[in-house]
């Protein structure tokens, strides 16, 4: 019986290559602990896993599940049904997950990855038991994925932080100026009978989130032309939500379907955006499905899910300058990007104006436009005199947490002193400053 090896991309973050200098130095905003997925074809030489294209086993089908949970954690069930079109074979799957950036968590020796949870494979029916590794992490998908001598590796809470440029690396003890990217590696054997074969995964995993992210699941679609038919015979991608999550979507890729709400109703926004070109929201709550079904699937990019207040950029809890339509009536709301002839904005919730009946229009805090509110953990917040935290308290503003009240903004200063950046408002006729350390602001008073 033959012997091959599939590997399973899941990756936790986007890869860094192996390197053998110093690197530079960045700072990331937000906690990487993203997921990139698919199943790639590789055989074994040795201690390397090296991809090849499958000639014996295509994919019948795929039905690809991500549930966006509460719990800051997404739930990923894939079904696929592949058929082995010679001899009976085993196959080891080697399923990959990059470790993750910006969370500095200590390195598992033992290979599990600290934010996978219920991992399973399920093969024909039957549960598989797995073991875990630690690999080198690269670029390119194409590249050998060499298992690595941990008596000569160590990672962040081994060594002092100093020493290490990031935390998703390793650096080489009898070489100090070298540096390995590194995944968390879990190997199972399956064994494949001729003709159709199934196999579901399963597995819970801490979304990304950050500066106005507040999650992004990217998944890799690619690895599935690697298979005999170089494509998905019958593709099925279902997005759903615990609680209400609004969806952003790069729709490219799936440009040759129409996406399909599972509730009337419930809007399917199609948008041309400067910074994500075309793309869609979709709305969903508790019992929504987003649907999208291609047959002949031939992906040549990846995907990613993203949190529709991505629009926004990355920067509403921080931003301090906006742009607000308004409409021939004079009501205003947040300018998000565009479709065709009508602006994309959110007030209260989603909506499209027509272009030909309204207006965009420029608003900035520092010019003393806008409006200020605490921050929904804040109860109580000082109000003072001047722009500095030594200046005396004019009085002291009530939050209860449910409805956030919003301050005319009066100009937006920074004390040099300590660097700590203030909102000058009027709280009923009253001026004073807030620190931006407990309060934002909003181009609009919905």
């Amino acid at each position: 019986m033959k012997k091959f090896t599939i590997l399973l991309f899941l990756l936790f973050n986007a890869h860094w290559p192996l390197v053998n200098s110093q690197w530079s130095m960045f700072n990331c905003q937000w906690a990487m602990f993203n997921v990139l997925a698919n199943d790639g074809v590789y055989y074994t030489s040795g201690n390397f896993l090296v991809p090849l294209r499958e000639t014996d086993i295509s994919v019948k089908k795929e039905v690809l599940e991500i549930k966006l949970c509460r719990d800051s954690f997404a739930t990923v069930t894939v079904d696929y049904t592949l058929y082995n079109n010679n001899k009976d074979k085993t196959v080891t799957m080697a399923f990959e997950a990059a470790a993750p950036s910006n969370a500095w968590v200590p390195i598992n020796r033992q290979g599990s990855h600290p934010f996978i949870e219920d991992f399973t494979v399920v093969f024909n029916g039957r549960n598989l038991p797995y073991r875990n590794a630690i690999i080198a992490s690269r670029y390119d998908m194409e590249t050998d994925f060499t298992p690595l001598d941990m008596r000569k590796w160590k990672g962040y809470g081994e060594v002092p932080d100093s020493v290490l440029p990031m935390d998703p690396v390793l650096i080489n003890i009898e070489e100090p100026d070298s540096f390995c990217s590194f995944a968390y590696a879990y190997y199972f054997d399956a064994p494949f009978r001729k003709g159709e074969n199934t196999v579901r995964h399963t597995y819970r995993y801490k979304m990304s989130y950050g500066v106005g992210r507040e999650f992004e699941v990217p998944y890799a679609l690619e690895p599935a032309i690697r298979w005999a038919n170089g494509k998905v015979d019958d593709f099925t991608l279902r997005i759903k939500a615990e609680g209400r999550r609004d969806i952003l979507l790069r729709d490219d890729i799936f440009a040759g379907a129409p996406f399909k709400h599972s509730r009337a109703g419930r809007h399917i926004f199609h948008l041309h955006d400067d910074y994500y070109s075309k793309c869609l929201v979709a709305e969903l709550r508790q019992g929504d499905v987003l649907e999208w079904h291609s047959k002949d699937f031939k992906p040549k990019d990846g995907m990613c899910i993203e949190s529709a207040s991505n629009l926004r950029h990355g920067v509403l809890d921080y931003a301090v300058t906006g742009n607000v339509v308004i409409d021939k009536n004079g009501r205003e709301t947040r300018y998000l990007s565009e479709s065709d002839d009508k602006y994309f904005v959110e007030a209260q919730n989603y909506e499209l104006v027509p272009k030909a009946e309204a207006k965009v229009e420029f608003r900035d805090a520092e010019k003393g436009q806008g409006f200020v509110y605490l921050n929904d953990d804040i109860r109580k917040a000082n109000v003072r005199q001047r722009p500095s935290k030594q200046s005396e308290v004019l009085f002291t503003l009530d939050n209860d947490g449910k409805t956030a009240k919003r301050y005319p903004c009066l100009g937006f200063e920074t004390d040099e002193s300590d660097y700590r950046n203030w909102f000058k408002v009027n709280v009923n006729g009253k001026t004073g400053y807030i620190s931006s350390n407990i309060a934002r602001w909003d181009s609009i008073k919905p």
